[in-house]
């Protein structure tokens, strides 16, 4: 009995541990993205940037929320005589959950590809604009996506993405067209978020950048 008591005590402080850093990994970094944004849409309609910060204020305080909820529980374990092993395999999950959001894990399941090409021939050549790419990350994340990955490069709530010139950074990394954007979660409801008139499909079509959008069975996007 007292050897399962120190393994349940040992259990809830590594977890305690673990929400610990990511909220001190994930706070700071919100600052960083809002900062980024701004520099980066200065020349851009005052009416999108006020909606992409305020898209992204509005993740930060939902995931704040979330991990403080966390952060009570395990309080209320510790406090607790009658902590169960029940309890603390809920509070791993809820943890793991969060482990995922943050891109601290790999994640495996079924989801959506979208290909994006610039048509880079003729007269006048197309080119993705950075409210093009948010348009379509944020259609992803409100549609259900779990995760998200650019070309391989795996999206937290907390990641930049703009286009430096003719490349994409992302939190700090180069790549190139065309893009490559995976997403796991709700299949069904990300690709109808995608389908909706005047979205984010129909606003590349016109700008004449090609957007191919598949199914795929089984995904996996590692940290």
């Amino acid at each position: 009995m007292k050897r399962a008591q120190q393994s349940l005590w040992k259990s809830t402080l590594l977890v305690f541990f673990l929400i610990s850093f990511f909220v001190g990994f994930f706070l700071p970094g919100q600052a960083r993205v809002v900062r980024e944004m701004k520099q980066t849409y200065q020349n851009q309609d005052p009416k999108d940037l006020i909606r992409v910060i305020k898209d992204l204020q509005q993740r930060k305080q939902n995931l704040s929320v979330e991990v403080t909820d966390v952060s009570q529980k395990v309080a209320q374990y510790l406090r607790s005589s009658d902590d169960t092993a029940a309890q603390v395999r809920q509070l791993e999950h809820e943890t793991t959950v969060l482990m995922q959001r943050t891109g601290a894990v790999p994640l495996t399941g079924p989801g959506i590809r979208v290909t994006i090409r610039e048509q880079s021939s003729g007269a006048s050549p197309s080119m993705l604009a950075d409210e093009d790419l948010l348009l379509l990350l944020n259609d992803l994340w409100a549609s259900g996506a779990e995760v998200i990955s650019l070309n391989g490069i795996r999206l937290t709530d907390s990641s930049s993405v703009y286009r430096a010139g003719l490349n994409v950074r992302v939190d700090g990394q180069v790549t190139q067209m065309p893009l490559v954007v995976e997403a796991i979660g709700d299949t069904e409801n990300m690709f109808k978020g995608l389908q909706i008139p005047g979205g984010v499909l129909d606003l590349l079509n016109l700008r004449r950048i090609g957007a191919i959008v598949q199914n795929v069975n089984l995904l996996r996007i590692s940290n």
